[in-house]
């Protein structure tokens, strides 16, 4: 049909996720478009995405909007989309580095951590489109490779090059934190490391 594409004519994947409550799911590929497909359809795509200029590095549904998704990529750039529009709703872009990962939190449908070589970024939307809230960097000669929320904590979890899992509790990101000031809202946003451990040695 006019308009679809061929599976074996696009490059790889380079990461996945599956939609929490259809059988849509997307793939990033190393050509930086994003392929919207379905487990009932294994021969074509059912809509592609273009805006990232290199590979897309990591994408993910949201949690709260199920018409929602973040996508991540080598370009620098964050994209927010919804799925019904093949071009993105916000752009965002604080650094000149390429972005590794991109979780949404699974307590705020507002926020959302990244985290690129050397610096983990928390970005609340309700707050700033433009720059995120809370900005930590790796220590000196660590590269950060993994990224989670801990659900129902207030955590995130970043794996790193050395194999340790450091643990970052987030503190004022909730509604009553808010303070008034003179009629306006003031955000104070904190990021603080709570613990880092190697990972368990490999018996035998």
């Amino acid at each position: 049909m006019a308009g679809e594409t061929i599976l074996s004519e696009v490059s790889p994947g380079h990461c996945l996720d599956f939609h929490p409550k259809s059988d849509v799911y997307l793939v990033g590929s190393w050509d930086g478009l994003i392929h919207k497909c379905s487990l009932n359809n294994n021969q074509q795509f059912l809509d592609t995405y273009q805006k990232h200029l290199l590979s897309v590095n990591d994408i993910q549904w949201s949690p709260f909007s199920p018409d929602l998704f973040l996508s991540c990529s080598s370009d620098c750039t964050i994209q927010l989309w919804r799925h019904t529009r093949l071009s993105p709703l916000l752009s965002f872009k604080s650094v000149h580095s390429q972005v590794c990962g991109v979780r949404w939190s699974p307590e705020r449908s507002t926020v959302f951590a990244a985290i690129y070589r050397r610096r983990v970024e928390v970005w609340e939307l309700s707050s700033n489109i433009l720059s995120p809230v809370i900005v930590h960097h790796a220590a000196a000669g660590v590269t950060l490779t993994a990224l989670l929320f801990a659900k129902g904590t207030g955590c995130v979890l970043v794996g790193d090059s050395e194999g340790k899992v450091t643990v970052y509790q987030l503190r004022n990101l909730t509604v009553n934190d808010w303070q008034s000031v003179n009629g306006a809202s003031r955000f104070h946003p904190t990021i603080a490391g709570t613990a880092s451990s190697n990972p368990a040695a490999p018996s035998g």
